[in-house]
């Protein structure tokens, strides 16, 4: 049994919950009165809460007669009971209840979040972030999805704050002692984790309409002139979905509220949905073509969760994977269809790659698993969640046909719109509308872990397909996936589609040349004989762009796991000298960077070389300046070139014509935000520049776009003393704890400073995780994806062993196999690399 469960006695249709909220002292008063149902005859029933204090608790029944209720905090399983002395029998009960609590520094529940006036002035707001389990920091709920039921929020407070919640304001009215009570409209019949509210002193920009859903975007004050691109997206991206679905927007209005301290990219809450201050806050006019897809994925992220996640909603947390999963296809869909010159299609093959490297892992897990902790809840929120399953899901949206697949959506939106479905719901509304056993299909990619590697060869005029386990160590077991194979002969153009659900197949050659993956929405990675691989190169330009990089992507991977020659993929690699799609050489520079790692330093030499000659033909075309007729992909391009040329060659004069800009304050007169960016970049590479610098520039930046810049950043400065000076900063508050995790991950990667960072970081490592919120330390992991270094990938293998880091256990498994098969690499290529082949 699943402790974490509550017991099934009591179910709420309706809470009315009225806070009281004093922002100066970070306190509040709470009361409550909950519409429920006993449907178990008992003396007593749980709610979840956490540091909530109950003054008082009544139970009253349809004849008004009263139940006093004692009651007992339950902390470890999160929870309060509440009994009474007399039977309580099956039927309708209002439960009232007085509380209070206080606003938390956390980042999850209610909780406090400060920025800077225009003024300099500190300001605080008060805001929510409840999923997975946080409900119950705010209010007594059963905090379980399936537990769904209908909110009428009353916010009191100061009446210079602004109050915001899910739905529109239904009254207002001045209380005697100065502050203001707002009430709000019923919600719809919803899960707790989507509850929210938010107080503070904020403005509100009002953007449009769609139909009669009015947007706004809710921001810190003096930055209503940031809020249109953001504002525009949310207006087409909601249309677009209404479109789509064919179900209206489910809630009353559409708040797209800026936070300033955040630990989500943004949060689903219907009708107020949060986001990081940088995605909405946006200057258009100087942004990058980065910043400007990443806001619209992001909205259309959250966007595509008013349906799937919100109006339907999973049972149970192991079901919180399709939510995200399919939020995340929708949101390339609904990108797509309104924004089609960021090319989110081509931004999803990064998004898959992300998804290899983790499912790549023994340690991986399978995307659907049995939840039974808040903790386990919060371990779904990762890359396997999201990147695979939504890339999953692409895979078999193009096996159906999209126009198939959307039908299916609608049919399951419908059928249990206001309820909480299993992901078996999904499949079964799917395989209605395609007439295929993707309910028999599906289940082969999501309840196991990994993913297959399908090896092609030809003998006696037919083609072999072999599928086996992709491990990143090179070993295998005998797991087996129902394999969508789509192929494409590139001599006959002739297309052929099957599935494959055994160990090996022979396929009838309806050409010469069959190209595996077409189109390059596969889920699974393959590696040809020589005298295939050889035809397809002879091809090279008969594919698109997708399947450029899926030919790149799995060659590179063969290499790493002994099926490829590294000798071989280094003649290979300049095949794609004259491509100009970012996304390909933004994969190509996590290659290039990795190999500067790997080589020994007589290697690494030839390697530069090698390397020059790779960009020689791309970095003469583009240069270093910007061009009036440069599209924003040009723009992007470049600025990948170009960092990586900082980063590579490291060649003095080329690093100091941007750091002069930044040294002489001329950065500063830069428009183009791509140029900006790179400026920025690769003055962190100098040497010379003072982390001091930087780290000024980013807490002086001025907006919130200028600030995540500064941020992104700061670990990559290769100033010897910038480890001890950043440590130093987040120790004694100037960095926010919420940033922390993310810098010390760049900082422990960094192959100039990485060492001397991560002495810093162990010395300081109690204090370090006390200054952020303990339910994002772990992310300071992922740096170890970067290091190739034996001596310290063997030292913080040990250390974080001894002193491992809070909710983290899978993670850093998978992160400390990672190191393990990075340091394996190493020794693999150098013992096989022929260094003539860099010299050609």
């Amino acid at each position: 049994m699943n402790k974490a469960i509550l017991p099934k006695v009591a179910k709420p249709t309706r809470y009315e919950v009225k806070l009281d909220i004093d922002l100066s002292n970070f306190e509040y008063t709470g009361f409550q009165d909950v519409e429920l149902e006993i449907i178990k005859e008992t003396k007593s029933f749980e709610v979840n809460a956490i540091d909530i204090e109950i003054v008082t608790a009544s139970l009253f029944n349809e004849d008004n007669e009263k139940f006093d209720l004692s009651f007992e905090y339950m902390k470890d399983l999160e929870r309060i009971s509440f009994s009474s002395n007399k039977n309580i029998s099956v039927g309708k009960y209002s439960l009232q209840l007085e509380f209070t609590s206080t606003i938390t520094n956390d980042l999850k529940g209610f909780y406090k979040s400060q920025f800077l006036d225009l003024n300099d002035n500190v300001k605080w707001i008060a805001t929510t972030q409840f999923e997975p389990t946080s409900a119950r920091n705010a209010f007594p709920c059963w905090d379980e999805p399936e537990y769904k039921a209908v909110f009428s929020i009353a916010l009191t407070s100061d009446e210079k704050y602004l109050r915001v919640s899910n739905e529109k304001v239904l009254s207002e009215k001045k209380l005697e002692n100065g502050k203001v009570e707002t009430l709000f409209v019923d919600s719809m019949k919803m899960s707790t984790y989507l509850v929210a509210f938010v107080i503070g002193e904020l403005e509100i920009t009002e953007v449009g309409s769609v139909g009669d859903t009015k947007i706004r975007i809710i921001h810190r004050p003096g930055f209503s002139h940031q809020t249109n691109f953001a504002g525009i997206a949310g207006m087409k991206i909601l249309e677009f979905f209404e479109n789509y679905y064919q179900i209206p927007y489910p809630g009353s209005k559409l708040d797209l509220i800026a936070i300033p301290d955040f630990a989500m990219g943004a949060m689903e809450n219907v009708g107020a949905v949060t986001f990081r201050e940088s995605l909405l806050l946006i200057d258009e006019s100087k942004a990058t073509r980065q910043e400007l897809s990443r806001s619209v994925s992001v909205i259309a992220h959250e966007l595509a969760h008013m349906w799937f996640g919100d109006l339907v909603t999973m049972k149970w947390w192991d079901g919180i994977w399709l939510n995200e999963a399919f939020a995340s296809l929708m949101e390339a869909i609904a990108a797509n269809g309104t924004y089609p010159e960021f090319e989110q299609w081509s931004e999803m093959n990064l998004s898959r790659s992300a998804g290899f490297g983790v499912d790549s892992l023994k340690n991986s897990r399978p995307v659907e698993f049995e939840v039974e902790t808040p903790e386990q809840a919060e371990e779904m929120f990762d890359v396997l969640t999201y990147e695979k399953g939504s890339t999953v899901l692409r895979m078999f949206e193009m096996f159906v046909g999209e126009e198939v697949f959307q039908k299916g959506v609608q049919e399951y939106l419908n059928k249990y719109k206001f309820e909480n479905t299993h992901s078996s719901d999904l499949w079964e509304s799917l395989s209605k509308a395609s007439n295929l056993p993707l309910n028999k299909m599906l289940p082969t990619w999501i309840k196991q872990p990994g993913f297959p590697i399908i090896e092609v060869s030809k003998s006696e005029g037919k083609f072999t397909l072999s599928q086996s386990k992709f491990l990143i160590d090179g070993s295998t077991d005998s797991s087996l996936w129902e394999i969508p194979v789509n192929i494409r002969f590139l001599d006959t153009g002739k297309v052929h589609t099957l599935v494959q659900n055994s160990k090996k197949i022979e396929l009838d050659a309806l050409g010469e040349i069959p190209f595996i993956n077409n189109g390059g929405w596969a889920f699974y990675h393959v590696v040809y004989d020589p005298e295939i691989f050889s035809k397809i190169k002879e091809h090279f330009d008969d594919l698109n762009s997708l399947e450029k990089y899926r030919l790149l992507e799995d060659t590179w991977k063969s290499v790493t796991i002994g099926k490829f020659s590294i000798n071989e993929f280094l003649e290979f690699l300049p095949i794609y000298e004259s491509e100009r799609d970012p996304n390909i050489w933004a994969y190509i520079s996590g290659i290039i960077s990795s190999m500067s790692k790997i080589l020994t330093s007589e290697g690494n030499e030839s390697f530069v070389k090698y390397f020059s000659q790779l960009i020689h033909s791309i970095k003469n075309d583009l240069g270093k300046e910007i061009r009036d007729s440069d599209s924003m992909e040009v723009k992007e391009l470049r600025a990948i070139i170009n960092k990586l040329i900082g980063t590579i060659e490291n060649e003095k004069s080329f690093v100091n014509f941007y750091s002069s800009k930044f040294q002489d304050g001329s950065i500063e007169e830069i428009e183009d935000g791509s140029l900006y960016n790179t400026t920025l970049y690769i003055s962190a590479l100098d040497p010379e520049i003072k982390i001091e610098q930087f780290l000024e520039k980013f807490l002086n930046a001025g907006s919130p776009q200028i600030e995540g810049r500064y941020r992104a950043i700061l670990g990559i400065v290769r100033d010897p003393n910038a480890g001890k000076v950043i440590v130093q900063s987040m120790l004694d508050g100037t960095i926010r704890g919420a940033d922390c995790p993310y810098i010390l991950a760049s900082m422990i990667a960094n192959k100039v400073t990485g060492r001397d960072s991560w002495s810093e970081i162990k010395d300081n490592y109690s204090g370090l995780l006390g200054v952020m919120p303990e339910w994002t330390a772990s992310r300071i992991l992922s740096g170890l994806d970067g290091i190739f270094d034996r001596e310290l990938g063997d030292d913080i293998r040990s250390f974080i062993t001894a002193n491992p880091l809070p909710s983290a256990e899978k993670l850093m498994a998978q992160k400390l196999e990672k190191l393990e098969a990075n340091m394996e690499l190493v020794k693999h290529i150098n013992s096989t690399l022929d260094e003539s082949i860099l010299e050609k």
